[in-house]
């Protein structure tokens, strides 16, 4: 296994080592400090290599396109096995699904490579077509990219870009998505999977390391839709949007060193919540409201019209 021994650029780590946490100490992730944010530190100490003794990663059970797909336009990451067969049903299949993963490689139905293929080269023409043709290139930058460094406090943190441009100056991340990539689906998208965060840890991250930089990078995250016709979003993060990221990884930061030092990780709350309604909630039960009383108990409370009586003969009698 590779280690860290000082801060810096790490371009030939295997994605391997880098998930095993080759840092001298445990080290903190955009992915933990989400996981800090979003669930709690007993969570995060549960996920992390280096603090969990039983930890053990979760591969992957799909092999998809997606994963091919990542590997094939960053040229990065476990060689690709293809087997020749419709489905893994058969044995046979199954056969060399088990022996490619016990190589080291990634396995995938020959149609869905095919897919992959396919959907690399629709990411490549639309790059191109907006400009950035240089986008993932060997020739220009480095996939899969791992950093690390030690903040102000002398605390451990790493990040593997997906690529980074020879003059650091162009941060890409690669994003598939079984859902809408348009862009008036990206702001959701974003805050949901906390891109602002990702982004600001590889901030942090070069700042440091390359400072010359600093103020003068842009970062991209290209994100393409895993079915066709593969369209793809290109999204820079505005600086409104970076700034809550900031802070949102600057909180992380602050749990994770208090934990760390205390060597505590804490779950939940222990008393009882009090949980306000949703406000969104709230306002769609009194809309329901109005309307099921316009619409049903007002009608039936409404007093029922009865017929005149019928004379039953001239005279009235």
């Amino acid at each position: 296994m590779s280690r860290i021994t000082t801060p810096g650029f790490y371009p030939h780590m295997s994605a391997d080592d880098y998930h095993a946490d080759p840092c001298p100490e445990p080290s903190l992730t955009q992915s933990i400090a989400k996981l800090l944010l979003e669930r709690s530190p007993m969570h995060a100490w549960h996920a992390h290599p280096r603090l969990n003794p039983a930890f053990a990663r979760d591969e992957p059970t799909r092999f998809d396109v997606a994963n091919v797909a990542h590997k094939l336009l960053l040229g990065r990451g476990k060689d690709v096995a293809v087997i020749d067969a419709v489905d893994w049903r058969t044995k046979a299949a199954r056969e060399e699904r088990d022996e490619a993963l016990a190589g080291g490689r990634l396995p995938i139905l020959a149609e869905q490579y095919e897919r992959a293929r396919l959907l690399v080269d629709r990411a490549r023409d639309q790059l191109s077509a907006a400009g950035l043709g240089e986008a993932f290139s060997p020739d220009a930058g480095d996939g899969e990219m791992v950093i690390a460094w030690q903040d102000g406090d002398g605390l451990w943190r790493r990040a593997m870009i997906d690529w980074l441009s020879h003059d650091r100056r162009l941060v890409l991340d690669y994003k598939t998505t079984l859902a809408s990539a348009a862009p008036h689906a990206i702001p959701t998208k974003m805050a949901a999977d906390g891109w602002c965060i990702q982004a600001a840890q590889h901030e942090a991250g070069l700042d440091i390391l390359d400072p010359e930089t600093a103020g003068r990078r842009r970062h991209i995250f290209v994100c393409q839709e895993a079915t066709e016709p593969y369209a793809l979003s290109i999204v820079e993060i505005p600086e409104a949007a970076m700034t809550i990221g900031r802070r949102q990884l600057a909180m992380a930061r602050d749990i994770w060193s208090a934990c760390s030092r205390a060597g505590i990780w804490p779950g939940y709350p222990r008393g009882v919540i009090r949980p306000a309604y949703p406000e969104w909630a709230e306002s769609r039960w009194i809309d329901r409201e109005i309307d099921e009383f316009a619409d049903v108990v007002a009608p039936l409370r409404a007093p029922i019209a009865r017929p005149a009586p019928m004379l039953t003969d001239l005279a009235g009698g």
